[in-house]
C-alpha cells in the first residue's frame, strides 16, 4: 500500500499541527479539513490493471484528515487496520473514498476524500439545513445510503456494523456516501455462511436488537441501522433525541414501532414536510404525496423488525425506496395564473390538435383547480402569458 502513504510532517504542516479547520471528532478521533497532496484516485483502476500502482500521479486537493486518539489496547489499532482494509477494496459513488494514511510510531491518520455538506446528523440538527432538504432530495439520501449498503452486502460481503446519521456524509449535491469502517467486518470468501458470531460493537440506539442479544451479526443487522436512519430523515429527529430516549433507551425505533401498531406513523413526519403539503401550498418542491410517504414508511418499519428474519433484504428496500420515488414525481401540484383565453395553453404543444374543443376546455378547468395536467405523456407548469416555466421528469404513462 505504498501509493496511500502520507508523511506524517507533511499532514502537520497541511493542518498547521491540527491547530486549525476541525471540522468534526468522534469517540476514535478528530477530523480536520486540508489542502493535502495524494494519489490520484481516479486513475487507480488503470494502474491496477498495469500493475503498477507505483506509478500513480499524485494531485492536490482538498481532503479530511481524521486523526486516531491514542489509545491503550489493541481497539485502535484494530479499528484503523479494519478501516484501510475495508476501503482499499471499495469504489462506489456512495461509499467515501480513501486517499491515504499515516503510520509512524504511535501515530495514525486516516486521508478522506473532503464531502463538503457535513454528516447527516449534524444536518438534522440544523432546522435551515433541513428546510432545503425537500422530500425528494430525503428519499435520494436514504436511496444512496441503501444503494451504498447493497455494494458492501453483495459485491463485497462486508457488513458495516455502524451505520447511523453520524457515519453518513453529504456530498455539495446531497448525495449521500457511507463512512467511517472502523468497525466493520469482512465475512471470507471461503466461508459458505453468511454471518459472523463477534463481540457486540456499534452505536445503542442504530443496535440490532438480535445481534445484541445472540452476538449472530448479518447484513441483516446493518439493515435494522438503516432502517433507524430512514426514520431519523422522514421525521427530521435524531435517534437519540431526549423526546425519545426519556422514555424508552432504544430511542426512536421503539416509537417507530409503537406508532405502526397504533396506525399513526404520519405523526413523526417532519413538521416542515408537513408544511410543505399544507393545502394551499402550490409549488413545484411540494411535499410527500400520501403514496409516497405510504411507501415509504412501510418500508422503513420493516427494517425495524426485532428479529433478522422479519427483516427485508437490502435490494427490496432499495425496490421500495424506488417505489415511493416514482409515485412522488408523479405528484406535482401547481396553481399558476392563466391566460383568459384557453387556447393559449395549448400553443406550447404541437399535438394540442388531437384534442376536441370541450377536451381542450375540461384540461383548462383542471388547470384553474390546480389539478396536475397530463398532457401528451408529460407534465409542465404554465406562466402567465401561458408558456412553458418548467419541464418535469415524470413517468411515462400508457
Amino acid at each position: 500500500m505504498e501509493h496511500l502513504m502520507i508523511g506524517y510532517n507533511d499532514i502537520e504542516v497541511a493542518t498547521q499541527k491540527f491547530t486549525e479547520n476541525r471540522i468534526g471528532f468522534g469517540a476514535f478521533g478528530d477530523v480536520y479539513k486540508a489542502e493535502l497532496e495524494h494519489f490520484d484516485s481516479e486513475k487507480y483502476s488503470s494502474a491496477v490493471e498495469e500493475k503498477d500502482l507505483s506509478s500513480l500521479p499524485k494531485i492536490c486537493s482538498t481532503v479530511a484528515v481524521k486523526r486516531l486518539f491514542k489509545r491503550t489496547g489493541t481497539q485502535a489499532d484494530t479499528s484503523f487496520a479494519a478501516e484501510i482494509k475495508t476501503l482499499t477494496s471499495c469504489k462506489h459513488p456512495n461509499i467515501v473514498s480513501l486517499l491515504g494514511f499515516c503510520e509512524e510510531d504511535s501515530k495514525m491518520l486516516l486521508v478522506y476524500e473532503y464531502v463538503p455538506k457535513g454528516s447527516l446528523d449534524d444536518n438534522l440538527r440544523s432546522k435551515d439545513n433541513m428546510i432545503n432538504l425537500k422530500w425528494a432530495m430525503r428519499l435520494q439520501i436514504c436511496l444512496d445510503i441503501a444503494e451504498g449498503l447493497n455494494y458492501l452486502h453483495t459485491q463485497k460481503r462486508i457488513i458495516h456494523r455502524d451505520i447511523k446519521s453520524a457515519n453518513i456524509l453529504l456530498d455539495h449535491k446531497w448525495r449521500a456516501k457511507i463512512a467511517d469502517f472502523g468497525l466493520s467486518k469482512i465475512i471470507p470468501e471461503s466461508q459458505q455462511v453468511s454471518y459472523l458470531h463477534t463481540k457486540v460493537s456499534g452505536t445503542s440506539v442504530y443496535l440490532d436488537p438480535e445481534y445484541k442479544n445472540t452476538k449472530i451479526l448479518k447484513a441483516a443487522s446493518d439493515i435494522y441501522s438503516l432502517g433507524v436512519v430512514l426514520f431519523e430523515i422522514v421525521s427530521g429527529t435524531l435517534a437519540y433525541d431526549a423526546r425519545y430516549t426519556k422514555e424508552n433507551p432504544n430511542g426512536i425505533a421503539h416509537f417507530a414501532r409503537q406508532h405502526f401498531n397504533k396506525g399513526t406513523l404520519t405523526s413523526m413526519l417532519d413538521p416542515i414536510l408537513k408544511e410543505e403539503i399544507d393545502e394551499n401550498n402550490f409549488t413545484l418542491s411540494k411535499g410527500p404525496n400520501t403514496g409516497s410517504l405510504k411507501t415509504f414508511l412501510n418500508i422503513a418499519h420493516k427494517c425495524l423488525a426485532e428479529t433478522q428474519a422479519n427483516r427485508p433484504k437490502i435490494g427490496y428496500v432499495i425496490s421500495k425506496i424506488k417505489d415511493a420515488m416514482i409515485l412522488q414525481e408523479d405528484y406535482v401540484i401547481w396553481k399558476p395564473k392563466l391566460p383568459n383565453d384557453y387556447e393559449e395553453i395549448f400553443k406550447m404543444s404541437n399535438s394540442c390538435d388531437v384534442y376536441s374543443t370541450e377536451k381542450k376546455k375540461e384540461l383548462y378547468n383542471m388547470l384553474r383547480k390546480g389539478i396536475l395536467l397530463q398532457h401528451d405523456k408529460v407534465l409542465f407548469s404554465l406562466g402567465d402569458n401561458g408558456e412553458r416555466n418548467e419541464m418535469i421528469s415524470a413517468r411515462k404513462f400508457s
